[in-house]
Order: structure tokens, then sequence, then C-alpha cells
């Protein structure tokens, strides 16, 4: 649940080795933030991503597991608009309670589904852990995608929350 990983960063974050991303914490503190925005229960979608699955009969009031568009044999990827690392700098530039950073992770936008065709185009533009250059925070979230020449749609993807999840693999 988000709000369990809002705490656990928080805690995470009064921890002097966490700070100093000491061994590990780099990695721990990153994965804990991608986490946060795939425990959300919709994700934006771009407009390439919208047509295939349109294409493939995807019906968007319906919601879904991850696990359904992820994996190589899929075109898709799951992406967050402002990179994890980014996220991450952020907040150790900051001393935070719980509430700023729950707000920092709201701010730093949903995971979009994008097609591997477009994480390609963000790599090709220098794009791919960073926001373009002169970005502050606080500005557009999806402005590297603007850069790479991705558009978002408008259409959401829901996605079940991880305790429905755990509780359909229960029955």
């Amino acid at each position: 649940d988000q709000q369990a990983l809002v705490q656990w960063i928080a805690a995470g974050l009064t921890i002097p080795a966490v700070r100093s991303l000491y061994g590990d914490a780099a990695y721990l503190l990153g994965n804990m933030i991608a986490k946060y925005s795939l425990a959300a229960p919709e994700y934006q979608i771009s407009c390439a991503a919208l047509e295939k699955l349109e294409f493939m009969e995807v019906d968007l009031d319906l919601a879904y597991s991850r696990s359904r568009f992820y994996g190589k044999h899929m075109p898709f990827l799951f992406e967050h608009p402002i990179p994890s690392s980014v996220v991450r700098k952020h907040l150790l530039d900051k001393v935070l309670n719980v509430e700023a950073v729950g707000r920092i992770l709201k701010e730093a936008g949903p995971v979009t589904l994008i097609l591997r065709a477009e994480d390609d185009a963000l790599t090709a533009a220098g794009l791919r852990s960073s926001m373009p250059q002169n970005w502050i925070w606080g500005d557009d979230v999806f402005a590297r995608y603007d850069r790479a020449n991705i558009k978002i749609s408008l259409k959401k993807l829901k996605i079940y929350p991880f305790c429905i999840k755990k509780i359909e693999k229960k029955k």
C-alpha cells in the first residue's frame, strides 16, 4: 500500500547510512520509490501504447494485474515520468517528515505505460534516467516524454491494488 511505502521511505531517510547512500542504500531507496508509484491504482498511458491496447481489445473500464502487460514478450514497459534516481536525490536534499515525503512522491507523477520503442526514444534523447536540462522540481513531470516526442493520452489503465491481488491469490 502506498501509505506504508511512504512511511518506510520516511523512516529510512532518518538513517544516516541511507542518507549517505552507504552500501546498497541507493538501490533500496530507489526501489522503494519505484514501488510507491507502481502501487497506484491507475497508470497513465502513452498514445502509442493506447493504440496497441486498443488493437489488443483491452477494456480500459476493467482493472488488470500489472503482470498482464509485463514481460519480454510484451511491447510495454512501466515507466516513471520522473526517474526514481531524480526523486531520490530530491528526497535526500530535504529534511523530511512523513507528510513531506508523501507530497514529493505524489508530485513525481504516475507510472506511465509506454512502448519499448518509446523507451528507446528516451534513451536516444539522453533521458533514460534524467530530466531535461534546466528542468527543476515542480516543472512538468512529463517534460522528458515531451522532449522524446512521447505523447500521453488522457486515458488511464486501472491496476489491481496489491492488497486485492494478494486476496485473489488465496482463493
